[in-house]
């Protein structure tokens, strides 16, 4: 092993394939695994340094959701040399790939903000954060003005179009007129969430480019998530909004727990076989997870447009 990357081993741990078959032997049949389902595969690249699970001990927690404010990663790395560590540096570019053998992955792409390393115990730990896009550290706004009879799908184009992005994307399921003038400031993002409610859609960024839908729609991955493709749980959430201009309105879908699927991203259409639900469904958000024991992707579903 290059020495310039690592300094010393932590501890070995339990074997991970062992904890991930037992996790999964109580949901599943253990013939309808998938072939390679668990030789787990984490590749960690940025200022040319390259990290792998194999050779390190590494943990991370990637977000995506359907909003225009950055996602967020958190990567922790054991043992790094001082050269390694000083291969990372603020605002260059990191990536994350991970899956299972040759089916993997990018699940994370974008620049760091920040890196830590702290002594615990017998191990030295760098943690980087990082955000997916440069340009959307969230900014504020101050006294956009929109003159009495301005619809609020033209007020969410324009904060939009002040995000600095292409938008791929534009459409609007219902609209509300103003017959008063409208004063918009504060955060950027924060505004752009109200107002993407208010016309019905969810608005966010994917690869660099600005989505704005239904919050049924979105891109089909022709993936099913069954217990055969490593379907942990699956149980219903209800969430309730409320806006002065259309009232309150209640949010209906599902909370799922996988073994990690870098597949599922903002907006993913999966298909759902579980043995109490069956459908179509759109990722709403969700979350990428290794933490040494587990490797899961966790997600919220709704319905998708039929």
């Amino acid at each position: 092993m290059n020495s310039s990357i690592i300094e010393n081993n932590r501890t070995p741990k339990p074997s991970e394939m062992m904890v991930a078959l037992q996790q999964l032997e109580s949901q599943i049949e253990t013939n309808k695994t998938v072939e390679g389902q668990f030789r787990r595969s984490v590749l960690i690249k940025s200022g040319g340094a390259t990290i792998n699970n194999m050779g390190l001990d590494c943990e991370f927690e990637v977000n995506f959701d359907d909003n225009t404010q950055a996602n967020s990663a958190e990567i922790r790395i054991y043992n790094l040399s001082n050269a390694t560590i000083n291969r990372f540096v603020n605002k260059a570019s990191i990536t994350i790939q991970a899956g299972y053998g040759n089916d993997t992955g990018i699940i994370f792409d974008g620049y760091i903000t920040s890196k830590k390393t702290l002594w615990e115990g017998v191990d030295k730990i760098t943690t980087i954060r990082a955000l997916d896009d440069s340009k959307r550290y969230n900014r504020n706004v101050e006294s956009i003005s929109y003159r009495a009879g301005t619809k609020a799908s033209y007020i969410l184009n324009d904060l939009c179009k002040r995000v600095g992005l292409p938008i791929a994307v534009f459409k609007t399921i219902r609209d509300y007129t103003y017959k008063d003038e409208v004063t918009v400031d504060g955060g950027l993002s924060e505004n752009i969430i109200n107002y993407a409610d208010i016309c019905g859609v969810s608005a966010y960024v994917c690869k660099s480019k600005i989505y704005v839908r239904p919050l049924n729609e979105g891109d089909n991955t022709r993936f099913t998530l069954s217990d055969g493709t490593g379907l942990l749980s699956v149980s219903e959430f209800e969430e309730t909004k409320t806006s002065k201009e259309f009232g309150e309105e209640t949010i209906k879908g599902f909370d799922v727990e996988m073994l990690l699927q870098y597949r599922l991203q903002t907006a993913s259409i999966i298909k759902l076989n579980s043995r109490n639900y069956q459908g179509e469904f759109r990722v709403k958000e969700g979350q990428h997870i290794y933490n040494g024991d587990e490797f899961k992707t966790t997600a919220k579903l709704l319905p998708s447009k039929k």
